[in-house]
């Protein structure tokens, strides 16, 4: 029993070993860059800039002076 236990190990890892060699020579045949998450570094900058309160007219609950009409 303990040898099929490592020769499933073995086999498991050469599995793993010639999967990562080809994604390695898939991407260098590829030509394309690997998808960074860094930025280049003639890339956009983005400022996020937090608003600042502006006080908003509410209307008051007294009555504030009115024009009447002359007739």
């Amino acid at each position: 029993m303990d040898d099929r236990r490592r020769t499933l190990a073995a086999v498991t890892l050469l599995f793993g070993f010639f999967i990562l060699i080809a994604i390695v020579v898939g991407v260098l045949f590829s030509g394309r860059k690997p998808v960074s998450p860094v930025p280049e570094d003639n890339a956009i900058k983005i400022i996020f800039i937090s608003p600042t309160p502006v006080p908003l007219a509410s209307p008051s609950a007294t009555p504030g002076p009115t024009q009447k009409s002359k007739p």
